[in-house]
């Protein structure tokens, strides 16, 4: 997977959760917002996650 595909999944994933948080009664709606902000932040994030997976995998691979 390729740097974009991984942006482009990893957003998808992050915007289903918030549609379902914002679809929950258990959310209070008054903490959404709160939530919305963490979850745009992990999106932020989604560079940095990518290149620690692919470390993550690199090492892997050469401890095998």
């Amino acid at each position: 997977m390729n740097p974009d595909e991984f942006e482009e999944n990893y957003t998808q994933i992050l915007h289903t959760l918030l549609k379902a948080f914002a679809n929950s009664s258990t959310v209070d709606p008054e903490k959404f917002f709160d939530l919305a902000n963490v979850i745009e932040k992990l999106r932020d994030a989604s560079p940095a996650l990518y290149d620690a997976i692919q470390s993550l995998e690199d090492e892997t691979r050469e401890a095998a």
